[in-house]
């Protein structure tokens, strides 16, 4: 009966899109893929993108046999790569926001290893499909590719800005980069060191990719080239073939403070927050996509129309906060897809397996399938509310 009720809920939901069809969810139990989910019609869909981060293992876990050189959970990325190449319709673009490997290291050799082992194995097409569906991949750097962890003057741990990283992973990951699509590459006077932040259009909707983890003069972290980005912004939104504007950086702007509240390494620096977020609902923009905190979720700030979508639930331990009670149960691995409609709507569609806390890194059996855990459109105007745990489909 729950999965009766899941069903029917998501019907009642895509019905209220008029954007699906009434297929309901199957299983290949072989494999635990989802060969045939409740799936917007690709009739009506002009392209979509997937979006996850955060996949790398806890440092007492390199020696785990179910990771590798790469320091990533191998069994949540092999079923994320396998399942999204099979997506219909196929994504143009999988965006992978940062903590690919465990880094955090002030050891450049330790940090391009990773780096070099975790390209090494999505290359290889026995691991998954995703490097040969035509599916482009798109990674830029978290804080565990950026910063490496210290200690302040009174010895307490901080993260602090490595000054090799963005040489290094430009070297080892350079290939994540769009080469075919013309990119504006970040400029101007509060750039930082952040050639990792750069922008492009994809029919009519513009991304703008921002490497949250560079730092200033001060050695402040979580910086990012605010001024850089509203003038991308509105220059985007000047342009009347773009309908929609989605930013994506590793960390997010809000997580468990308000818009604008101090939330430690938890967000991106306040004062590039508060800079940004007037100028994305004043020109539209959808939403700002991230990952960092070990968790799917999804908001409306205060009295926002823009969205803060997070989905750093790649493989990471689930984050702290939610490890208490029962939210250990409703929280997941997955991955999030985003549907650009041809009715110009935008869907947001969270796809997840559940896994216990204590168990990440365990080996995923036939059964564990990965079901739909959030189906909201999230089109500019719209006020869909917060994403809970306890609001999520039934039966999952």
């Amino acid at each position: 009966m729950r999965l009766k009720l899941s069903v029917v809920v998501a019907v009642v939901l895509f019905v209220a899109l008029t954007v699906c069809n009434d297929t309901p969810a199957k299983t290949d139990m072989a494999s635990g893929i989802v060969t045939q989910g409740i799936i917007v019609n690709p009739d009506s869909v002009q392209f979509s993108f997937v979006f996850m981060g955060c996949n790398r293992v806890d440092g007492k876990d390199i020696n785990d046999s179910n990771t590798n050189a790469s320091t990533a959970n191998v069994p949540e990325l092999q079923r994320t790569f396998t399942e999204v190449s099979g997506l219909n319709p196929k994504p143009v673009f999988f965006f992978f926001l940062g903590d690919e490997v465990l880094g955090l290291t002030q050891k450049t050799k330790t940090l391009q290893d990773e780096l070099k082992a975790w390209r090494k194995q999505y290359a290889d097409t026995t691991f998954s499909p995703l490097p040969a569906s035509g599916i482009q991949m798109i990674a830029i750097p978290g804080n565990h590719e950026m910063l490496y962890s210290g200690k302040d003057k009174k010895g307490n741990h901080v993260e602090l800005p490595n000054s090799q990283a963005i040489t290094v992973w430009i070297k080892e990951m350079n290939s994540f980069v769009p080469a075919k699509i013309p990119l504006n590459h970040v400029g101007g006077p509060d750039s930082l060191d952040n050639r990792m932040t750069y922008s492009f259009t994809y029919g009519n909707t513009h991304f703008i990719l921002i490497n949250t983890d560079t730092y200033d003069t001060a050695g402040v972290i979580g910086m990012a080239p605010a001024a850089w980005i509203n003038a991308d912004i509105i220059a985007a939104r000047k342009d009347t073939a773009v309908k929609h504007i989605f930013l994506l950086g590793h960390k997010p702007a809000i997580v468990n403070k308000g818009l604008y509240e101090a939330d430690g390494d938890d967000t991106m620096d306040t004062s590039v927050v508060k800079s940004i977020w007037p100028v994305m609902d004043s020109n539209k923009v959808e939403a700002i996509l991230s990952a960092h905190s070990h968790q799917y979720n999804r908001k409306q700030p205060d009295s926002s129309k823009a969205y803060q979508v997070i989905a750093g639930n790649g493989g990471s331990p689930y984050e702290g906060a939610i490890q208490h009670k029962d939210s250990i149960a409703r929280q997941f691995f997955g991955y999030t897809i985003v549907y650009i409609m041809k009715n110009n709507n935008v869907v947001v569609q969270s796809m997840g397996r559940t896994v216990k806390y204590k168990d990440y890194l365990e080996t995923l059996k036939p059964g564990d399938s990965t079901t739909v855990r959030d189906l909201v459109n999230i089109s500019w105007g719209t006020h869909a509310g917060d994403y809970s745990p306890a609001k999520q489909l039934k039966g999952q």
